[in-house]
């Protein structure tokens, strides 16, 4: 089995094509954060909203092992993509939190937040792409597909001064992305077909 793919924009839109994809509205809280950032030149601002404007972004893969920290440490479970999945994304997506939509093996589809980036906290060597699924699964999920509809763009990555605050800045994330993914452009993504299709390589 191929172990994902990571399908974007025009290219949704092609090989999805009996998906209707509604406009979303997007918040404009993006685009200010990053001009502000004084580490950045205009153009990779312009490039970084650019992206984040061609949301939704699908992906999907193979569930492998991560470092074990959202369930032990955090109380906040995540499945984690194989790294040549974390890879494909495009490198204009910027670091920090998103929220969407996710199901296993073609199962029911239900509402998630994701980190895509370093973790800072932790310093990791690797970005990953770790999914928190707002479902109680009570199994292991290694080994299984899982397909994810990146949405929105949450807040950018940071560290932060305790295990507590962390915990505090996720759970209000998972408050923030219950209530947008309520909103009648990005519910509609919870129907995509993407999410009962055989998941193929992009190859």
């Amino acid at each position: 089995m191929e172990r994902g793919i990571v399908i974007l924009g025009k290219l949704a839109r092609s090989a999805l094509r009996s998906q209707r994809i509604p406009q979303i509205n997007h918040p404009l809280a993006p685009e200010i954060h990053f001009k502000r950032q004084h580490s950045r030149s205009g153009s990779d601002c312009k490039e970084i909203w650019e992206m984040l404007s061609q949301l939704p972004l699908f992906a999907g893969g193979e569930i492998v092992r991560g470092f074990g920290r959202g369930s032990k440490e955090l109380g906040i479970p995540t499945a984690n993509f194989p790294l040549e999945v974390v890879k494909s994304l495009p490198e204009s997506l910027p670091t920090g939190a998103y929220y969407g939509w996710a199901n296993v093996d073609n199962g029911p589809v239900h509402k998630m937040v994701l980190s895509v980036g370093w973790n800072p906290f932790y310093n990791n060597k690797e970005r990953s792409v770790e999914t928190h699924m707002l479902h109680d699964f009570n199994c292991d999920l290694y080994g299984q597909t899982l397909k994810i509809c990146i949405v929105g763009y949450l807040r950018p990555e940071r560290s932060f001064d305790s295990l507590e605050s962390l915990i505090a800045a996720i759970r209000g994330d998972i408050e923030q992305a219950k209530a947008s993914l309520d909103e009648a452009d990005k519910a509609k993504l919870k129907e995509a077909p993407y999410f009962t299709e055989k998941l193929c390589s992009s190859k």
